[in-house]
């Protein structure tokens, strides 16, 4: 089995972190950080109600809501299904996004448009695309196989008064990737990534920055981070990410029962 790395698209898609592994006082290296980022406990499914604020430079707002369910499509090889489904604004209602992860290739991801009523497939060239507006591309969401990079431990750093190790991915094959490189701050308790660098392919410039802005919580068990933000520092816009409630409570469920149907073409197309 590839091992698959899923740091942004972890945060993105339901900001499901957790670590089932113990800090040890071994020496490390950024390649063996990484593998236990991977190795963490997601939970056999995932949902939340969760809400997207694209914030412009000026500090205006544009609040959306969407609902996301995730969930193990096989076990043994670490693939996952993830459906998110837009509820507001108006204007995006019903939009719908699925995603399925595969072993060893490309992820598969199709987007329902209810104004042209059909579905479209995302297809490699629409990577760097911005996905609904916000600062995340369709890329930023997808897994990558940990073998396709080669990692270097920079240091170890304090930040927000998480003691963290901090690591360089560089691709191995660099046409492939829309990052010249990443650096990541991951937690030594949870092997959590709170910060995370994106360099510009071309002019190889900082470009992107995703930073955890909650606590990291044990929720039934598991480490839960609430709110993250991605911010294009060209542009100075920003995306936030961050678990709604509902009914005065937090919507936020782990290994709950997920029908296999909702991750479908016909559910994409019909919501049913």
């Amino acid at each position: 089995m590839k091992k698959k790395i899923k740091i942004i698209s972890i945060c993105l898609i339901a900001l499901f972190i957790v670590s089932s592994l113990n800090m040890t006082a071994d020496a490390i290296d950024g390649r063996e950080v990484m593998e236990r980022v991977d190795d963490r406990n997601t939970g056999d499914s995932r949902h939340a109600l969760m809400g997207m604020d694209l914030i412009d430079a000026d500090g205006d707002v544009r609040p959306r809501v969407l609902e996301v369910w995730s969930q193990k499509a096989d076990l043994e090889k670490d693939i996952d299904n993830t459906i998110m489904v837009f509820h507001e604004p108006s204007s995006i209602k019903n939009t719908r996004f699925l995603q399925k992860e595969n072993d060893g290739e490309d992820d598969d991801q199709w987007i329902y448009l209810p104004d042209l009523g059909r579905v479209r497939r995302i297809s490699g060239g629409q990577g760097g695309d911005s996905f609904m507006g916000s600062d995340f591309t369709y890329d930023d969401m997808k897994s990558r196989e940990i073998d396709d990079f080669e990692y270097e431990l920079l240091e170890e750093d304090v930040y927000n008064n998480y003691e963290t190790y901090v690591v360089k991915a560089t691709p191995k094959k660099p046409e492939e990737e829309q990052y010249a490189k990443t650096i990541s701050w991951i937690t030594k308790e949870h092997y959590i990534p709170v910060k995370v660098e994106m360099y510009d392919k071309d002019s190889g410039e900082l470009y992107k920055e995703m930073k955890v802005k909650s606590d990291i919580k044990k929720i039934d068990g598991i480490w839960t981070v609430f709110s993250t933000v991605m911010e294009n520092l060209d542009s100075g816009h920003k995306t936030n990410l961050y678990v709604k409630k509902r009914d005065n409570n937090y919507l936020l469920e782990y290994n709950s029962d997920i029908n296999n149907r909702r991750f479908t073409q016909q559910f994409l197309k019909t919501g049913r």
